[in-house]
């Protein structure tokens, strides 16, 4: 997903940007949660229900918090501030998954 910023953030010259950079972050996406959902299962399997709700909470609060965020960023720095905080965003998971990949 860190990648797909790149095209996303040369919408502004030409709209055939967005269509690679929607697939590849719709990919990205959609990869990453099932991913987790797959891991947070492994956790306690009898605890499916219980645990795809609080996944799902979580996930929508971010989503919320994600919004938020763009807006303001968009408001305040236009449709680069919006490339750079989800490349920003993709970046922190990134190092995320690698921090805890070494433990």
């Amino acid at each position: 997903m860190l990648v797909a910023w790149l095209p996303a953030a040369l919408l502004p010259y030409s709209v055939w940007w967005l269509v690679p950079a929607m697939v590849v972050i719709d990919y990205g996406l959609q990869s990453v949660h099932v991913i987790n959902q797959h891991l947070l299962y492994q956790v306690r399997p009898e605890a499916r229900s219980r645990l795809t709700a609080g996944y799902m909470l979580l996930h929508s609060a971010g989503c919320g918090a994600g919004a938020i965020a763009s807006t303001v960023g968009y408001d305040h720095g236009g449709w680069p501030a919006v490339c750079l905080l989800g490349a920003a965003t993709s970046l922190a998971a990134l190092g995320y998954w690698w921090a805890a990949a070494r433990r």
